[in-house]
């Protein structure tokens, strides 16, 4: 499923040949100051409970696996099939003692080039890491959490309408499109997903999140320019591992302690009487 960035967007290769390239950064105007959202939204705990967005990625677990089925479809102007294509990939979590530059717990993942049904054992796999924690979940790249090239999948807040850059140094956002969406998957149905979509070269891409579960789906819809046909590719988790959860990254996490509240003390204003 994921080959050389796809895993920036777990989604399979051939769609990641369809994304634009990525624009120029535009100069710095006098008096305004940027910043990436990512940057500003670590918030460095890993509680993965009901208030975390780490609960949306897949279980951050040492020897977790998750496996997609990706058909690939083209159709002719009336919707007539075209061709077919079936390939499946997996990743797997064979690391969670990483660390990023500034210290922060990373996972590592085995992430398979896209295979024909089996052909597992002789898919090809590349090393790709991972930063979750409770406010965002991001591919990371020569182990920083500030490179440029890191990949945005998921950030606070997770509200209808809330967007982020998928990259810092690029144009495109993805934006949350429902937050309630019942979906169904090969390994089950769900009655509500976190749905967002992003402009993807001529389409668009749309991925279904489940809390405790991560990405259970992703689909790609598009028309390519001087071409009368669309294609269409769905990716759907068909397998799902939790691996060990003793071994979890949320573990890894410096312990933070609720802040308590500040109590004011009153000074007694002494009054001296003099006689």
């Amino acid at each position: 499923m994921l080959a050389g960035i796809a895993a920036l967007v777990f989604i399979p290769s051939l769609l990641i040949a369809q994304q634009p390239a990525m624009k120029p950064k535009p100069a710095k105007r006098p008096g305004v100051h940027l910043s990436t959202a990512p940057t500003a939204a670590f918030r460095p705990t890993c509680n993965l409970d009901s208030n975390s967005v780490g609960a949306y990625f897949f279980p951050a677990n040492l020897g977790a696996k998750w496996t997609f089925r990706t058909i690939s479809q083209t159709l002719d102007v009336h919707n007539t099939l075209l061709q077919s294509d079936t390939m499946f990939s997996f990743e797997r979590v064979v690391s969670d003692t990483n660390r990023s530059i500034q210290g922060f717990p990373v996972l590592r993942c085995e992430s398979s080039m896209p295979y024909h049904a089996g052909g597992e054992d002789t898919a090809k796999v590349q090393t790709v890491e991972y930063y979750v924690d409770d406010s965002v979940v991001m591919t990371v790249f020569n182990h920083s959490l500030t490179s440029a090239v890191n990949h945005v999948m998921i950030v606070n807040p997770l509200q209808m309408g809330a967007s982020w850059k998928d990259v810092s140094e690029d144009t495109i956002r993805t934006t949350v499109i429902a937050t309630e969406e019942p979906v169904s998957t090969p390994i089950g149905d769900f009655s509500k997903s976190l749905v967002v979509r992003t402009p993807a070269g001529f389409g668009e891409m749309s991925k279904y999140f489940v809390k405790g579960v991560g990405i259970v789906k992703i689909v790609f819809r598009g028309i390519p320019p001087q071409q009368n046909a669309t294609f269409v590719h769905t990716s759907e988790l068909v397998a799902l591992d939790r691996g060990d959860p003793k071994r979890s990254i949320r573990y890894r996490f410096p312990a933070v302690e609720p802040k308590k509240p500040a109590t004011h003390k009153l000074k007694k204003n002494r009054t001296k009487v003099t006689q």
